[in-house]
C-alpha cells in the first residue's frame, strides 16, 4: 500500500474562468501548512422503526468543500490573491510583474509580450519601471522609460545602459514603479502644519499622474533608492540634498496639485527647496474595496491542485482538485520578532477524488514558480506601524502584535438535485483589527470611550518591494489593561473599520516593486 507524506505535498492554483472551471495557467504556492483541503461528506442513514433495532444503509446527502492555508507574507504570496479577497481589480495590476524574455543593449530595451493599449498608456516618457531577477546586474533596478510605447509594442526602451541578455532567468520581471518629474526645480512642495497636509504643485502634474493610475487613498514614496539601494536619490531638499523623502498618502489630485497626508517626518518642512535634479514619485498597484456597481468590482474564484506524491499503485503521483473557491477571509499576522504571515480561507463548491497523471488538468504540470519569495520580518522590515489620530506621529506606535482580518462572509447555497454548493453567497466586506500595544498614551482610552474615528496604516518592506496597508476610518474597542510583572503595561485593542466619508473605502492596499533603504 502506498503512503504519501505531508512534506512532499505540493499546491498550485489557477484563476477560474467560471465557477468550478479552471483557467489555462497554473501557479505554485508555498504554504506553511495546509489547514483545509477537500470535501466533507455528509451521510444520512435510514433509521426506520423496526424490531431489528438497527439503522439501514443511508445515502450521501451533503458535501462541503473548502480550502485554507497560511503562508509567509511575500510579495508574490500576497499579490497572487489579494485582489480576489478585496473583490476589486488592482489599479496598475496589468503592468505589474511583466515577464521579460530578452534584453538588448542596442536600443537599451526589454522584450515583453505585446502590450495592450491600457498597458502601453502607462509606459510613457518619465515612467519608472523596476527590473528584477535578470542575470546581468546592470539590467536590474530602477529604470526610466525614455520613449512613449505604442500599443502592441514588444519592447520597452529605457534611458539607462543595459547589457544584452538573450535568455534571462524564467523569473525575470519588470513592473511599473511610478513617475520621474523632469526638471524638478519647477516643482514646489508645501507643508501645512495646521492641516497636516502637503501639496506638490507643477502645471499638469496631477493630470499626468492620474493618467498613470495614481489614485486618492494610495500610499506613495517620495524619492527613490540609488543604484545600490543604500540611499535616497531624487527627493526634495531642506538642509541637504535629498533629505526630504518618505511615505505619504494621496488625499486628492487635481490638474496641477497632488495633496498628501500621512507624511513621514522628513517631509514635514515648510522651507523646502526643490533640488536641481528630478523628483521620483514611487508607486505601483493600488487595491481598495469598491461597490458592486464599480467598474473595478471583481469576482474571482480559484481552483487548487494538490499533488499527492506516491499515492497511486506502484508509487505514482495522484492529483486532486478543490474547485469553485470563493474568497472568504484573509488574515495578516504580525507577531513579535518573527516573520509576517498571511492566512487565506476559501469556501468552495467541490473537491475531486485523486486522479492519475492522465487525468491531470491542462497546464498544471507547467505551473509557474513565484518570482518574489523573500519573507518580511517584523523586527527590521516594518517601515511604519501606527494608529493615527490628531497628529502625524501616531496616537500609538508601540505594538506588541497585530492581526488584521478581511472578511467577506462567503457561504454555500445548495439546491435540490445538486450535491454540494451550486452558488456561493457573500456578506458585507469587513476589516477587523486585534492588537496589543504598550500603554504609552492615555488618549487611547479616551478615543475608545468617545467612539472617535482613528486611522491605521502599516508599511512592510524588503528587497522585493513594499506593501502598505491603510485603514482610513476605524473605531477602537476593548482597552483592557494587562499588568505583566517586570514589563510595560499593555492594552488589548480591537478595531473595526467602516466606509471612509472621503475615500469611500474601508481599506487601501498599495504594492510597490521598489525596495527602499
Amino acid at each position: 500500500m502506498s503512503r504519501t507524506l505531508t512534506n512532499d505535498t505540493q499546491l498550485a492554483y489557477s484563476i477560474e474562468v467560471s465557477l468550478g472551471v479552471e483557467g489555462a495557467t497554473w501557479y505554485n504556492v508555498e504554504p506553511n501548512d495546509i489547514t483545509t483541503f477537500g470535501a466533507q461528506i455528509g451521510v444520512t442513514a435510514r433509521n426506520p422503526i423496526s424490531a431489528n433495532r438497527q439503522a439501514k444503509k443511508g445515502s450521501v446527502t451533503s458535501l462541503k468543500s473548502a480550502m485554507a492555508y497560511p503562508t509567509d507574507l511575500t510579495r508574490s504570496s500576497f499579490r497572487d490573491h489579494i485582489e480576489g479577497f478585496v473583490f476589486a481589480t488592482g489599479i496598475n495590476s496589468n503592468v505589474s510583474d511583466l515577464v521579460s524574455t530578452a534584453v538588448s543593449t542596442t536600443l537599451d530595451d526589454y522584450t515583453v509580450a505585446a502590450l495592450t493599449a491600457a498597458q502601453a498608456n502607462k509606459m510613457e516618457i518619465g515612467t519608472l519601471i523596476w527590473a528584477s531577477n535578470f542575470g546581468e546586474s546592470a539590467n536590474n533596478g530602477l529604470k526610466e522609460v525614455d520613449a512613449d510605447i505604442a500599443t502592441s509594442a514588444t519592447t520597452i526602451t529605457v534611458a539607462e545602459n543595459l547589457v544584452t541578455e538573450a535568455s534571462p532567468p524564467a523569473t525575470a520581471r519588470i513592473s511599473f514603479a511610478g513617475y520621474r518629474v523632469q526638471g524638478a526645480s519647477a516643482v514646489t512642495w508645501t507643508w501645512d502644519a495646521g492641516t497636516a497636509r502637503a501639496t506638490m504643485n507643477l502645471t499638469g502634474l496631477g493630470t499626468q499622474l492620474i493618467a498613470l493610475g495614481l489614485t486618492a487613498g494610495q500610499i506613495v514614496h517620495i524619492g527613490s533608492p540609488n543604484i545600490a539601494v543604500t540611499a535616497i536619490q531624487n527627493a526634495f531638499e531642506n538642509a541637504a540634498a535629498n533629505d526630504m523623502y518618505g511615505h505619504a498618502r494621496v488625499v486628492s489630485i487635481t490638474a496641477n496639485d497632488v495633496v498628501f497626508d500621512g507624511t513621514d517626518a522628513a517631509l514635514q518642512f515648510t522651507d523646502a527647496v526643490s533640488p536641481a535634479t528630478d523628483v521620483d514619485i514611487i508607486f505601483g498597484e493600488f487595491i481598495r474595496n469598491v461597490a458592486t456597481t464599480s467598474s473595478e468590482y471583481l469576482t474571482r474564484t480559484f481552483q487548487y491542485e494538490a499533488t499527492f506524491v506516491g499515492l497511486g499503485t506502484g508509487g505514482v503521483d495522484m492529483y486532486s482538485y478543490s474547485k469553485g473557491n470563493t474568497c472568504n477571509s484573509v488574515t495578516f499576522n504580525l507577531p513579535i520578532e518573527s516573520l509576517a504571515t498571511i492566512a487565506y480561507d476559501w469556501v468552495g463548491t467541490d473537491t475531486d477524488d485523486p486522479v492519475l497523471a492522465a487525468s491531470r488538468k491542462s497546464g498544471a504540470s507547467a505551473a509557474t514558480n513565484p518570482p518574489f519569495t523573500t519573507g518580511m520580518n517584523t523586527s527590521s522590515e516594518i517601515a511604519r506601524l501606527r494608529v493615527i489620530d490628531v497628529d502625524e506621529s501616531g496616537l500609538t506606535t508601540d505594538f506588541k502584535s497585530a492581526t488584521l482580518t478581511l472578511t467577506n462572509g462567503a457561504s454555500e447555497e445548495v439546491v435540490l438535485g445538486t450535491l454540494g454548493a451550486k452558488y456561493i453567497n457573500l456578506g458585507n466586506f469587513g476589516v477587523q483589527l486585534s492588537t496589543e500595544v504598550i500603554f504609552s498614551e492615555s488618549a487611547v482610552i479616551n478615543r475608545i470611550r468617545g467612539n472617535t474615528t482613528v486611522r491605521m496604516d502599516f508599511v512592510l518592506k524588503n528587497e522585493n518591494g513594499t506593501i502598505a496597508v491603510d485603514i482610513p476610518s476605524m473605531t477602537l474597542g476593548d482597552g483592557t489593561p494587562q499588568f505583566p510583572r517586570d514589563e510595560s503595561i499593555k492594552l488589548t485593542l480591537t478595531g473595526t473599520a467602516y466606509q471612509d466619508t472621503t475615500l469611500g473605502t474601508s481599506i487601501g492596499i498599495s504594492i510597490s516593486p521598489v525596495p527602499l533603504p
